[in-house]
C-alpha cells in the first residue's frame, strides 16, 4: 500500500464539493478507506485543516455545526502525523523553492519518506512540479486498483 503525503487543501476538498478537483480528492479518501493507500502529513496538518474548515464556514460553504462535525471526522482519521523538520531545514527549502515555510514541511516529509506529495494548492504545484516530480496535483489523481 503506497504512502501518500497529503496537505490540508486535499482534506478541505472532501467537504467542499464545489471546489476544483473535489471529486478526485473524494476518490483518494475512498482509496484510503478501502486500505489501498495510507496518508502521511507533518504534525501541523490538523491545524491547517482546522484553518481550512474555518475558512469554509466563513465563506458559508458549511454552517457552524457542520464545521465542528467535519473537524471531528477528519481529525479522527488513522494517519501518521510526522514530526516537523528543524526550522533551518524548513527555511532552506522555503527559500530554495520560493514557497512558504508551511509548504516546505510537506515537501520535506515527502522527500524524506520517498513518497508522493498530493496537494490541492495549484500555485504550490505549479511552482515546484518541474523540480520535484514527487509533487502531484490532486486533479490528476486516479483511483487505485482494489
Amino acid at each position: 500500500m503506497p504512502d501518500l503525503v497529503i496537505d490540508a487543501s486535499v482534506a478541505v476538498k472532501w467537504v467542499s464539493p464545489d471546489e476544483v478537483a473535489a471529486d478526485r480528492a473524494a476518490w483518494m479518501l475512498a482509496d484510503y478507506q478501502r486500505g489501498t493507500v495510507s496518508f502521511l502529513a507533518p504534525s501541523l496538518w490538523g491545524y491547517e485543516v482546522a484553518s481550512g474548515v474555518n475558512k469554509a464556514v466563513a465563506r458559508g460553504d458549511l454552517v457552524e455545526a457542520e464545521g465542528r462535525e467535519v473537524i471531528e471526522a477528519i481529525l479522527s482519521l488513522d494517519m501518521s502525523q510526522e514530526p516537523l523538520p528543524p526550522p533551518k531545514r524548513a527555511y532552506t527549502l522555503a527559500r530554495k523553492y520560493r514557497r512558504s515555510v508551511y509548504d516546505s514541511l510537506y515537501l520535506d516529509l515527502a522527500e524524506r519518506r520517498r513518497c508522493e506529495f498530493w496537494t490541492g494548492d495549484r500555485k504550490l504545484y505549479n511552482a515546484v512540479k518541474m523540480q520535484l516530480p514527487f509533487v502531484r496535483w490532486i486533479g490528476d489523481y486516479d483511483k487505485q486498483p482494489a
